[in-house]
């Protein structure tokens, strides 16, 4: 059975947190194994000129795209992916745009047992007044709120929180969170729609996934 090889591309190191959440949406609806590559060292620079060295050292069947929307509509930053792909990558390469709105840690504010888990105090009952689901995608600053909340939940004062790391506590929370709480940010729907019909476009999957699919080819050509 083919292993399908999946690439991420992100803005900087830190959104290396992206990779359990990507592993969701292919473990959800990919029809073969699969293995997913960090382009590390290739965070800095334009897209455009990035793109070409990801495709050369990161060679995939399926390429996610990070982005962070910041300031920007959802629309805006998918465009501006695809612009750098026509100007730079081969024709009809298969991507994803992967767009969080606002930035990676809007998608890490949905599951409290998980940042109570990642803050090392799974028991903690300091309240951390996290935000509904529709007003993350709203919050002008996500990262400073997860930091915050974060470091709240460890419940640790003195040296011990000068010593706590809301940063390596991030990744820890995108590890254990459940990914499916996602499915109430828009952002995240549109990640996920892209990849269920990149599967169901590229390959012909009987209605149970759990069966063999039938793969066509995917080409990227010039």
């Amino acid at each position: 059975m083919k292993t399908l090889t999946v690439t991420l591309l992100t803005d900087g190191t830190s959104d290396r947190t992206l990779l359990p959440i990507v592993q969701f949406l292919l473990d959800e609806w990919s029809p073969f194994p699969h293995r997913t590559l960090f382009a590390d060292g290739l965070h800095s620079g334009a897209l455009n000129a990035r793109l070409p060295r990801v495709i050369e050292l990161f060679p995939c069947d399926l390429l996610f795209i990070h982005r962070d929307a910041e300031r920007e509509p959802l629309e805006t930053r998918v465009q501006e992916i695809q612009t750098a792909l026509a100007e730079s990558a081969p024709q009809h390469l298969p991507h994803i745009c992967l767009v969080p709105v606002r930035m990676t840690e809007s998608w890490l504010l949905l599951d409290e047992p998980a940042i109570r888990s990642a803050a090392g105090n799974p028991d903690g009952r300091t309240p951390l007044k996290l935000p509904k689901a529709a007003a993350i995608e709203g919050l002008a600053d996500p990262k400073s709120k997860l930091f915050e909340s974060l470091t709240a939940a460890a419940e640790v004062t003195g040296r011990h929180r000068r010593r706590f790391s809301p940063e390596a506590a991030r990744h820890r929370v995108a590890e254990i969170l459940d990914p499916s709480v996602l499915r109430q940010l828009a952002s995240f729907q549109f990640a996920e729609k892209q990849v269920r019909d990149f599967f169901r476009t590229n390959f012909t999957v009987p209605s149970e996934k759990t069966h063999k699919a039938i793969p066509r080819p995917i080409k990227a050509t010039r």
